[in-house]
């Protein structure tokens, strides 16, 4: 079975995630998400990071914005590809690069907790300060009402930068902290039961025998689920894992076609 490379991004960071896939020479999209609705994306061909895209931002600019996530699951896709070329730097100056961007991100999150922050003009700010002009463009966004994200799509500046901007407002007395933007919470997924998998693995016995039960659970854990917890919109990928599990071609179009009667019932 081939090897999923997901996770959590607090347990390994990004650019350790980067450097595995460029030295591996891999070739796929590296999907990226945050519990409160942020994506990102990330491919590489042969190693080589060829295009990447985050909110607004596309090739280099989106790799480096999505060092700012402190938290946030990732999964490689090998099958996924793209046309899209709009990375044009080596990948290896990405990483040197991305290094920097990553250290500068750990220092502002010690004083900024999130790009879903608000900020406000402080009730007593610090006196005799003198202010640069991209101080001035966030400064006027600040409404008590904007996050991060929300001002640097409006003062037209990346996020890293805006972030800089706001941590040094914030460590001069300027402005204040509000509050951090909670996101909605995500539906419930909807689960199959026990009973459909069951049945599955009734089916998948018929086709490679008793294994069938170890396979199953692999092939669910490869796609981050428990055995008991695999949303019904994962179906059509869990079936596809299990076909490819079957050496024997009839047996293989079997299962698929015993498959394919189980997921009309489902839905």
């Amino acid at each position: 079975m081939a090897e999923a490379l997901s996770g959590n991004l607090a347990q390994l960071k990004l650019i350790d995630i980067l450097r595995l896939l460029h030295l591996s020479g891999r070739t796929g999209q590296l999907e990226l998400t945050t519990e409160d609705g942020k994506f990102g994306e990330i491919y590489l061909v042969g190693g080589i990071v060829s295009h990447a895209l985050y909110e607004e931002w596309i090739g280099e600019e989106a790799v480096y914005g999505l060092f700012s996530w402190g938290e946030g699951t990732f999964r490689f896709h090998s099958d996924e590809t793209t046309d899209e070329r709009t990375v044009s730097l080596a990948t290896d100056q990405i990483i040197e690069e991305a290094a920097t961007y990553a250290t500068e991100w750990e220092r502002i999150r010690a004083v900024v907790p999130s790009s879903n922050a608000i900020y406000r003009l402080a009730a007593r700010p610090s006196a005799d300060v003198q202010l640069r002009a991209e101080d001035w463009s966030v400064l006027t966004q600040l409404d008590g009402e904007k996050t991060i994200l929300e001002i640097a799509e409006a003062s037209q500046l990346n996020e890293l930068f805006t972030s800089k901007i706001i941590s040094r407002l914030h460590e001069l007395g300027l402005i204040e902290l509000v509050a951090v933007q909670m996101a909605e919470p995500a539906p419930a997924a909807d689960l199959v039961d026990d009973a459909f998998i069951a049945a599955v693995e009734a089916d998948l016995i018929q086709a490679i025998g008793p294994m069938a039960a170890i396979v199953v659970e692999d092939c669910a854990e490869q796609m981050g689920h428990g055995r008991g917890s695999i949303p019904k919109e994962s179906v059509p990928e869990l079936v596809e894992r299990l076909a490819n599990e079957i050496p024997d071609p009839a047996r293989r179009t079997k299962f698929q076609e015993a498959m394919l009667e189980r997921m009309r019932n489902l839905y």
